[in-house]
């Protein structure tokens, strides 16, 4: 996965590069747009979810997954 690959998944998710990094677990958005720059190779397992999340693209917009791994949202989507 290319950094401009990475950078369209995450606009396709809807995500800003924080909120794409707090997916992911990584320390901030300033990763992701090493990521996306191509300043930094991006980890096999980041393409790995990344690939799950656009095939899944819909259960990921709601941003109550995001804060925590509750089996059950928050918002009740």
């Amino acid at each position: 996965m290319t950094g401009e690959e990475l950078k369209a998944a995450r606009l396709a998710l809807g995500l800003s590069q924080e909120e794409f990094a707090q997916l992911v677990r990584v320390s901030s958005g300033r990763t992701v747009r090493k990521w996306e720059d191509g300043e930094r190779q991006i980890p096999g397992p980041v393409t790995v979810l990344v690939a799950l999340f656009l095939d899944c693209a819909d259960a990921w917009r709601c941003r109550c997954h995001m804060t925590d791994m509750q089996k059950k949202p928050r918002c009740g989507c």
